[in-house]
């Protein structure tokens, strides 16, 4: 996928598990079944999954899990139409009856709970999947979304993945015909803006491309989110890595309109067993970045990002500081003392607040006053009291893959 660290999106695996677009029923179902992909940023979680195409057409990206051993395709159109309506019907039934009767008496699908959730969050928002619905041709995305908008009125957001090397071969009027059909947001993953990195991760693109999709997308009257992977370039880039993404966000975040900032989320990167990540580490091609060192990338970054203006999200339980969010340039200098607090921390501070993070004790660094938690940390991690700071720094950096 174009950005790997998303929250699950509610199906049972990369292929599609709820796969039935075409009317398939089961025993006791009234409405017909449909195919939901893998993954969904967390900010979709309440959000109707369209799925465009199956997987991901790049596949190739060394820190990615998600679609590996899984095979590219291109839904037919007549399949996703079949979805929305199956979809519809669905959402028709858990509108009528009980919604809890209805999802736990079998009568729709499994992957009606996310259809669920979408009703309970008011029918706002829909995203598309997988990875990449912008490498289908403009005039059959633009059919989908004016499909769902048609089937769910109250949608006032559409959301998708895109990825750079896609966007950046679009026609800015080919964009400007998905914002017309009623798409409002593309996420697209940046995770750095040095070539160096990029190419080390074998993530398909550059960082001129990243300029000219992010810049094509807000001309075209779209929202856009990119994510940034902190600790991507490792310990020997993590310099070209600070400012190659600094280069890349300046450029792009000068053509977002005043009403519509760029959005800049941070996934802090983990290496997953099993990725070609995990075999560079193992080779000695890759150190991973421990959590203190991220903190130091992340206020270099921010000393870079000077006079820049967007808005700084920090949405993901892979990520050391939850808090780490705000306005920029109005907060840049708040968020550099939250790092900052972190960064003055003892050794064995830091490494007891990293450790803590990633149990889910600790959120903010005053919690280490906190006696109550950090008796809770003893008991769930024992020895964390104690002065290994190097190694709990270790096993905090190891337990990120555990978010994934």
């Amino acid at each position: 996928m174009d950005s790997l660290y998303a929250d699950g999106g509610g199906a049972t695996g990369a292929d599609g598990l709820y796969a039935g677009a075409g009317g398939r029923h089961h025993e006791g179902m009234t409405t017909p079944s449909f195919e939901q992909g893998p993954i969904r940023p967390p900010s979709e979680a309440a959000s109707l999954l369209v799925r465009v195409v199956r997987n991901c057409g790049w596949n190739r990206c060394r820190f990615c899990p998600v679609y590996k051993g899984c095979r590219f395709s291109v839904r037919p159109l007549a399949d996703v139409l079949a979805d929305v309506e199956a979809m519809k019907a669905a959402a028709d039934l858990l509108t009528a009856q009980p919604m809890s009767a209805v999802l736990h008496g079998g009568l729709v699908p499994p992957a009606a709970f996310q259809v669920a959730l979408f009703l309970r969050d008011g029918g706002r928002a829909v995203f598309l999947q997988d990875a990449d619905p912008c490498a289908v041709s403009p005039d059959k995305l633009a059919t989908v979304i004016e499909s769902v908008r048609r089937a769910f009125p109250t949608v006032t957001r559409v959301t998708t993945y895109g990825r750079a090397a896609t966007l950046a071969r679009r026609r800015p009027s080919a964009l400007a015909r998905l914002c017309a059909a009623g798409l409002t947001r593309v996420h697209l993953g940046m995770e750095s803006g040095s070539d160096e990195v990029l190419a080390r991760v074998d993530k398909g693109c550059t960082a001129a491309q990243l300029v000219t999709a992010g810049r094509r997308v807000l001309e075209a009257g779209l929202e856009l989110c990119l994510y940034v992977m902190p600790g991507l370039g490792g310990r020997d880039l993590a310099g070209e890595h600070e400012h190659g993404t600094a280069a890349v966000l300046r450029e792009v975040a000068a053509a977002a309109p005043p009403a519509r900032p760029l959005v800049v989320r941070l996934r802090t990167t983990a290496v997953v067993p099993g990725t070609p990540l995990a075999a560079d580490e193992a080779a000695g091609r890759f150190a991973l970045p421990d959590d203190v060192e991220v903190a130091a990338e992340l206020r270099s970054l921010l000393e870079l990002l000077d006079g820049v203006r967007l808005e700084l999200r920090s949405d993901h339980a892979l990520n050391l500081m939850a808090d780490l969010e705000g306005t920029l340039p109005a907060d840049r200098e708040r968020l550099i003392d939250l790092l900052d607090g972190v960064l003055a921390l003892a050794p064995e501070e830091q490494a007891e607040f990293a450790l803590g993070v990633r149990l889910g004790v600790y959120r903010t660094p005053r919690d280490l006053r906190d006696g109550r938690l950090r008796q809770a940390l003893r008991e769930c991690a024992p020895g964390a009291g104690e002065a290994a700071e190097l190694g709990k720094l270790d096993a905090a950096k190891r337990l990120r893959s555990r978010f994934l």
